[in-house]
């Protein structure tokens, strides 16, 4: 327990709700972990319960990605599902669905350089790269180094 929580134990009961509020916050992270990063089950549960949860949680993510960037699944097709397992795989979600779905799209051009559908989504998350690429003369583009 940190010093600035110290000075609200006045008495014995205080010192074990406080305890007991440390206890259930750090349960709690354990149980948020394993639904959303991976981590093992914590005791008490049902591991097989939580992997049911876990994948629902999972599958919801990746649906509003899809919903909020239609372009996403119509692209990467049949990939579409299980590359976002991979990059879901110890990445909670932070910074908001419309930043995950950008942040998968971005992977997913590393995850997958020789991909079929690679152009197109580099296309659609570079549209003035790829604008300005077709006005450069043939031999500026053939000389150019792609990151």
């Amino acid at each position: 327990m940190s010093e600035q929580h110290e000075y609200l134990i006045r008495d014995r009961e205080d010192a074990e709700l406080a305890l007991a509020r440390v206890h259930l916050a750090h349960r709690q992270e354990e149980l948020l972990a394993a639904l959303v990063a991976g981590a093992p089950s914590p005791d008490g549960f049902d591991p097989e319960q939580l992997r049911v949860q876990a994948e629902g949680l999972l599958a919801k993510r990746r649906e509003t990605v899809g919903h909020l960037v239609p372009e996403l699944p119509e692209l990467l097709g049949p990939d579409f599902a299980p590359l976002f397992a991979r990059y879901c795989a110890g990445r909670p979600l932070t910074g908001g669905y419309r930043a995950d779905a950008r942040a998968f799209a971005e992977w997913a051009l590393d995850a997958a350089p020789d991909a079929r559908w690679h152009p197109a989504l580099h296309r659609l998350l570079h549209p003035a790269a790829s604008r300005w690429s077709r006005l450069l003369p043939r031999r500026a583009r053939t000389a150019r180094a792609h990151p």
